[in-house]
């Protein structure tokens, strides 16, 4: 499992100049509410469901999109199979670069295992938000935080 899978990774001048007919996001609490409702979809078993709530906010071609939406089912099969269902899924974090990108960070827990969820969204003319990645992968290392003493 420790296999790490980028999805659409990394914006060349090439996708962002891509027309690309999309809903966008209207602010981050839109982008909030969409992943969340991906990783309850993704919770209960249905990738290919999860993949598709976030489809009509895509800003990058659909068809990668859709085939690593069939890849992840694949790959999810494969984990349940190995650690079982996912037991619950917390928010880890979400950055930012000013008003142009937002990433979150989902994190999708087994008893066994843990996957982390990368949501990129971008939004060039800050008039709405669009999907430009999605990632998961079972390294964890750089989710890790200095914990903060209580004052």
């Amino acid at each position: 499992m420790g296999r790490y899978t980028t999805i659409l990774a990394g914006l060349t001048a090439s996708l962002l100049s891509l027309t690309v007919c999309a809903d966008s996001l209207p602010d981050r609490m839109a982008i909030s509410e969409k992943t969340q409702a991906f990783m309850s979809a993704a919770r209960s078993g249905d990738i290919a469901g999860a993949y598709e709530r976030l489809k009509p906010v895509l800003g990058v071609e659909a068809s990668p999109y859709e085939e690593s939406a069939r890849n992840a089912v694949a790959y999810f099969k494969r984990v349940t199979d190995k650690v079982g269902e996912p037991i619950a899924v917390s928010r880890v974090r979400t950055d930012v670069i000013a008003e142009d990108f937002t990433r979150e960070i989902w994190l999708e827990k087994f008893e066994a295992a843990a996957i982390a969820w990368t949501f990129t969204f971008y939004q060039p003319h800050r008039n709405g938000w669009k999907l430009v990645g999605i990632s998961y992968s079972t390294e964890l290392d750089d989710l890790y935080q200095p914990l903060t003493a209580p004052d």
